[in-house]
C-alpha cells in the first residue's frame, strides 16, 4: 500500500509539519510513504481547451493533457500510482494555495471516473484496440486526508476546494483537519494535540484502505453536508423545493434549526444526485451532454459572429 503527501506550501512550513506527522502515522500502519512538493514542480494552467474530454468521449482515448512541457506527468503517475493520499495547504485568503487549483484543474475533468468509465465503454462498444485507453487505476479504490493551515479562523473555502480535488477522481476523503491560529512559522510544533490529530489523520487513511467499502468510516470534522461533510452550503431561494445546495458534492436539500443547531436536511431519494456517489457524477454527465456541450444548429455561423471579438483590441504586455 502506498501513501502520497502533496505539500502544498512552503518547505517546512506549518502545513508541510503536518503533513510529515500524517504520513508519519501512515507509515507506523505499514504503508509506503512518499512526499511531493508542489512548488518543486513546473505547472502551467489549464487553457480550458477540452482536448481531454473530446479524446474520451470521441476515440475513447485516455484523457492525455495536450501540454508536455511541463511536470503534469509526473504528478499524474505519483497520484495514479497512490492507494492513498494526504493533502495539505496554507490557507491564503480563505483558500488553500494557488497551486492546487492549477492542478485541480488540470486533473479535473480528464480524470473524472465517470468519464474515464464512460471512455472505457466506448472502446468496448466500437472495439477499438489502437491508441491508449483510460488508465486502470482510475477505478481503484483510494481514500485521502486534507489538512488546511491558517493564522486565523479566515478559512471558510480551504477545505471545501481542497476536497474539490479529490472529488472528480472519486477518492473517498475520510479525515479533514482544520488549524487555526497558527501563523509563524514552525508554531504548529507547539500544538501537542493536533500533530496528534494529523498522525491519526494518516492512520485514517491506511485503516480504511483496509476495511471493505460498506465499513469506510469518516472521522474527521464533522461538517454539515452529511454526504461529504462540507460545512460550505449555498442558499438558492429560487428553488422552493431544494433552498440549499451543498458548495462541493452539490447534494439539494434544505436548511433547518434543530436543537439549536442548523442542520442540513436531504431526503433519501436526492441522496443519489451527490457527486461523492458514481450516480450524481453520471448526472453530471448527462447534463454536459444534453445542454452545454449539444451543438448549436447554427454553429457554422459562429465563427462570422467572433470576428469582431476577435479583431477588438491587443493584448497589453510586458516587455522582454
Amino acid at each position: 500500500m502506498k501513501v502520497l503527501g502533496i505539500s502544498c506550501g512552503r518547505k517546512m512550513g506549518n502545513s508541510e509539519v503536518l503533513l510529515k506527522e500524517a504520513l508519519m502515522g501512515a507509515e507506523e500502519l505499514g504503508a509506503e510513504v512518499e512526499l511531493v512538493r508542489l512548488g518543486d514542480l513546473n505547472l502551467k494552467p489549464c487553457t480550458g481547451c477540452n482536448a481531454c474530454v473530446v479524446s474520451m468521449f470521441e476515440k475513447g482515448g485516455a484523457g492525455e493533457c495536450v501540454m508536455k512541457n511541463d511536470d503534469f506527468s509526473f504528478i499524474d503517475e505519483k497520484i495514479m500510482e497512490c492507494d492513498g493520499l494526504i493533502v495539505s495547504s496554507p490557507i491564503y485568503e480563505k483558500s488553500p494555495s494557488g497551486q492546487l487549483k492549477i492542478l485541480n484543474d488540470r486533473m479535473g475533468p480528464s480524470h473524472d471516473t465517470a468519464f474515464r468509465t464512460i471512455a472505457k465503454k466506448i472502446r468496448e462498444e466500437k472495439n477499438i484496440t489502437t491508441g491508449k485507453g483510460p488508465d486502470e487505476r482510475s477505478f481503484k479504490r483510494r481514500t485521502a486526508a486534507l489538512i488546511a493551515v491558517g493564522g486565523s479562523e479566515w478559512d471558510t473555502l480551504a477545505l471545501p476546494m481542497m476536497h474539490l480535488f479529490t472529488l472528480s477522481m472519486q477518492i473517498s476523503v475520510v479525515n479533514k483537519m482544520l488549524v487555526n491560529w497558527t501563523g509563524l512559522p514552525g508554531s504548529v510544533a507547539f500544538k501537542e494535540d493536533e500533530l496528534k490529530k494529523a498522525r491519526e489523520a494518516g492512520r485514517n487513511v491506511v485503516e480504511n484502505l483496509n476495511r471493505p467499502v460498506d465499513e469506510e468510516t469518516y472521522v474527521g470534522d464533522e461538517g454539515v453536508c452529511p454526504m461529504c461533510h462540507s460545512k460550505l452550503i449555498e442558499i438558492r431561494d429560487k428553488d422552493k423545493n431544494y433552498p440549499a445546495v451543498c458548495g462541493i458534492c452539490g447534494v439539494r436539500g434544505t436548511l433547518n434549526v434543530v436543537n439549536g443547531r442548523v442542520k442540513f436536511e436531504i431526503a433519501e431519494k436526492d441522496k443519489a444526485h451527490s457527486h461523492v456517489l458514481m450516480s450524481g457524477k453520471f448526472e453530471h454527465v448527462d447534463e454536459l451532454k444534453n445542454v452545454s456541450l449539444k451543438p448549436n444548429p447554427k454553429a457554422q455561423e459562429l465563427p462570422g459572429m467572433l470576428k469582431k471579438y476577435r479583431e477588438y483590441l491587443a493584448y497589453s504586455k510586458p516587455e522582454r
